[in-house]
């Protein structure tokens, strides 16, 4: 499944870099697309209180994502380390690279992460749709 590209990188590696951006963007488009769904049509009194539910269960949702991404990311970082015989793997090796994209996906998990609760914010500090 993890069938390397003509760069010899894992194509499954390369979706492990990039799921925590998409889970942070999809809840950036779901936030503000509820908020304002949710301000325009449905809310005539201005009452907030079940959209700051749903908008905190799915920040839920997004942050138990992005962490799941980062702690995928991290084995991959963290896993192999030194050669069998001791010395460390080269730059231009298989190895080498998976871990160098696993640190690229814990970092890309670690700055979605803020990103989603930086989404957030705006919407809960407002107080109402009026």
């Amino acid at each position: 499944m993890n069938r390397p590209n003509e760069f010899g990188v894992g194509v499954g590696i390369l979706m492990k870099i990039t799921i925590a951006p998409w889970i942070w963007a999809f809840h950036f488009v779901i936030c503000y697309g509820s908020a304002a769904i949710w301000c325009e049509k449905l809310a005539a009194d201005g009452d907030v209180a079940p959209l700051y539910l749903f908008l905190l269960l799915v920040t839920g949702i997004a942050l138990a994502g992005i962490i799941a991404s980062g702690w995928i990311g991290w084995r991959s970082w963290t896993e192999g380390g030194y050669g069998e015989d001791g010395a460390q793997p080269g730059i231009d090796d298989v190895e080498s690279r998976d871990r160098f994209l696993g640190h690229v996906s814990v970092l890309l998990a670690v700055v979605s992460a803020i990103g989603v609760v930086y989404v957030l914010l705006p919407i809960l500090l407002i107080g109402s749709c009026r």
